[in-house]
C-alpha cells in the first residue's frame, strides 16, 4: 500500500457566501478526533450484549463479534482508499457507494445514502430513551414527572430527557464540529475509565467471582448456521460502525493521512473491545445471569466490582451515550448533506450554515428523531428495520471499491491498496450480501423482529428512490437518467448541486487529476 499526503487547505474559518452560508467545510480535525467519534461503538455492544449472550452463549457471541470486527477492519482499509479519492466530499461511505454505482444504476447510490442515514440517525431515539432511563434510575428513582400530550402517549422523565439529549446533540453539532469534538474528548475519557473498570476490576475485587467456566457456547436458543448468520446480521450495525471516521474526511486537516489512520486505529481498538468486554462480563456474571438481565447487567457487573460505589460506574456509561448521540447526529447530517451535493437527494439538504456544518440536514435529523419519540414511543422496531438500510449501504460501498478500480483506474489515489484487495473486497461483498439475504428472510430466529420489520426496512429504502426522482425530475428538471457518467456531470458545471461539485473550492483542481504528481503539487503550494 502506498500513501501520500494531501495538501492542507487553510482551517482559519469558513468562507461565507452572500446568503451567509459557508462555501466549504473547515479542516480542523485530526485523526485522533475522528477516533474519538468512533468511541460511540461500545453503545452498540452495551445494547446488544445481554440479548446476544443470553440467546447463543458467551463464546459464540464473542466469536461472531470477533469475525465481524475483523471484516470491519478489512472494509476500513477499502474505505481509506476511497476517502483519498474524494478528499473534498462529505458523507463517508454513502457517498463512496453513490460514486461507484452511479455509472451502473444511480438509484442504488441514493438507496445506500438513505439507508446509511437511517441506520445511524434513528439510533438517536433509542439511545436517548436508554440514557434517560439510566439517569432516572441513578439520580431520580422516585420521581413522578410526566407530560400528557393530546394524541400522544404520556411522556415520562426518560422521554423528556431523551428529547433534551437529542436537542443538545443537535446544538453541539450545529455550531461547529470543534465544539462536538471537544465534548466528545471529555466524555470519551470517562468512557475509557469505565471500560477499564469493567475489564480489569474483576481481578482486583474481592466480591467479583470471575471464571472462564461461566462462559458457554450455547444459550436459550438451539444453534444452527442460520441462527448464527442472523445474529451476525443483527449485530453487524454495531461492529461495522467504525467506518464513521470516513464521514469527516472533508474536515480533516490532512484528509488522506487522518482518515486512513482514524479508520485503522478505531477498527483495531473496537475489535479488542468487542472481544475483551463480553469476555469479562460473561466471566464475571455468567451467561444465564446476563441473559436474565439483558438491560441492567452492566449495573450488576458494577455491583460485583465496586460494591456500594457501583453508581459511579453508570457515569462513564452515560458518557458513552453522549458520544453515541453526538456521533449519530454528526454522521447522519453529513450523510444527507453529502448525497445532496452529489445529486442523489433533494438539494435543500446540500447547504452549509455559517459555521461550516450541514445545519439543515442536522435539523432535519433532530426533528425526525423527536417525532419518532412522540409518535411511536418505542422506536426499536424502526431501529431494527433500519439495520437493513445500514448493511445495504456498507455492502454497496464495498462493491463500489471494486467498481471504482475498474471504472476509474487512473483516478488519483494517494492511499492505494495492493491489487489483492480487489478479490478481498469481492469476498466481503458476497459475505455481506449473504448475511442480508438470510437476515431478512429469517427475522424471527432471534425473536427481535418479523416480516413487519423487514417490510418497513424495504419501505424506508424506497423513500430514497422517491427523493432521488424528485431531485432529478422536478428540481433539476431533467429526464430521468438511470446511469450517470462523468460526461453527464460535466454538462452541468454551473449547477452547485451537481455530482462533481467540490465542497472545498480552495482545494486545487489538480489534486483530482491523475496526471498530476502529488509531490509536485505540494512543492508548488
Amino acid at each position: 500500500m502506498t500513501q501520500q499526503h494531501t495538501p492542507r487547505p487553510s482551517a482559519a474559518g469558513p468562507e461565507l457566501d452572500g446568503s451567509h452560508h459557508a462555501r466549504h467545510m473547515v479542516r480542523t480535525l485530526t485523526w485522533r478526533e475522528g477516533f474519538v467519534f468512533a468511541l460511540n461503538m461500545p453503545i452498540g455492544l452495551f445494547l446488544t450484549l445481554g440479548y446476544t449472550v443470553g440467546a447463543i452463549g458467551g463464546w459464540t457471541a464473542i466469536t461472531i463479534w470477533a469475525v465481524a470486527c475483523f471484516f470491519a477492519l478489512l472494509q476500513n482499509n477499502l474505505f481509506a482508499e476511497m476517502a483519498s479519492m474524494f478528499p473534498n466530499k462529505s458523507g463517508g461511505i454513502s457517498v463512496y457507494a453513490y460514486e461507484g454505482w452511479k455509472r451502473h444504476f444511480a438509484p442504488l447510490g441514493a438507496i445506500a445514502a438513505f439507508g446509511y442515514w437511517m441506520g445511524w440517525s434513528l439510533s438517536l431515539s433509542v439511545e436517548g430513551v436508554v440514557l434517560g432511563s439510566l439517569m432516572e434510575q441513578a439520580f431520580w428513582p422516585d420521581n413522578n414527572i410526566s407530560v400528557d400530550l393530546p394524541g400522544v402517549h404520556t411522556l415520562g422523565l426518560p422521554y423528556l430527557i431523551a428529547i433534551g439529549a437529542i436537542m443538545s446533540a443537535w446544538a453541539l453539532n450545529y455550531f461547529g464540529i470543534k465544539i462536538a469534538s471537544g465534548v466528545a474528548k471529555v466524555t470519551g475519557a470517562l468512557l475509557v475509565i469505565g471500560l477499564l473498570v469493567l475489564c480489569v476490576g474483576p481481578f482486583f475485587s474481592a466480591s467479583a467471582n470471575f471464571s472462564v467456566d461461566n462462559i458457554g457456547w450455547s444459550g436459550t436458543q438451539p444453534l444452527d448456521w442460520k441462527v448464527i448468520v442472523v445474529w451476525f446480521y443483527i449485530t453487524a450495525w454495531t461492529t461495522y460502525g467504525t467506518e464513521v471516521c470516513a464521514s469527516f474526511t472533508s474536515e480533516y486537516k490532512d484528509p488522506t493521512r487522518d482518515s486512513a489512520r482514524a479508520l485503522r486505529v478505531s477498527g483495531v481498538f473496537i475489535m479488542g473491545l468487542y472481544i475483551l468486554v463480553p469476555y469479562m462480563m460473561a466471566g464475571t456474571l455468567g451467561d444465564a445471569t446476563i441473559g436474565a438481565n439483558p438491560v441492567n447487567y452492566i449495573g450488576l457487573a458494577f455491583d460485583e466490582i465496586l460494591g456500594s460505589w457501583s453508581w459511579l460506574g453508570e457515569i462513564p456509561i452515560m458518557a458513552a451515550f453522549v458520544i453515541a448521540m453526538m456521533t449519530a447526529t454528526a454522521d447522519g447530517g453529513r450523510s444527507l448533506y453529502g448525497i445532496a451535493t452529489s445529486g442523489g437527494t433533494v438539494r435543500q439538504l446540500g447547504v452549509l450554515n455559517r459555521y461550516g456544518v450541514p445545519g439543515r440536514a442536522l435539523t432535519t435529523d433532530m426533528i425526525i428523531n423527536i417525532a419518532v419519540l412522540l409518535l411511536l414511543g418505542e422506536p426499536i422496531a424502526i431501529l431494527l428495520a433500519s439495520n437493513l438500510g445500514y448493511l445495504s449501504a456498507v455492502t454497496l460501498a464495498v462493491g463500489a471499491f471494486v467498481l471504482l478500480r475498474r471504472d476509474k483506474p487512473e483516478h488519483s489515489r494517494p492511499t492505494k491498496l495492493k491489487s489483492y484487495w480487489v478479490p478481498i473486497a469481492i469476498a466481503l461483498f458476497c459475505i455481506n450480501t449473504f448475511a442480508i439475504l438470510i437476515g431478512i428472510t429469517n427475522p424471527g430466529l432471534t425473536g427481535y423482529g418479523g416480516v413487519g420489520e423487514t417490510i418497513t426496512g424495504i419501505g424506508i429504502l424506497l423513500i430514497a428512490c422517491v427523493l432521488w426522482f424528485i431531485r432529478q425530475r422536478f428540481q433539476e428538471k431533467s429526464a430521468i437518467s438511470w446511469r450517470v457518467t462523468d460526461e453527464d456531470e460535466d454538462e452541468d458545471s454551473d449547477n452547485p448541486f451537481a455530482p462533481h461539485h467540490l465542497d472545498h473550492p480552495e482545494a486545487p483542481a489538480a489534486a483530482s487529476r491523475p496526471d498530476t504528481d502529488p509531490d509536485e503539487l505540494t512543492t508548488r503550494r
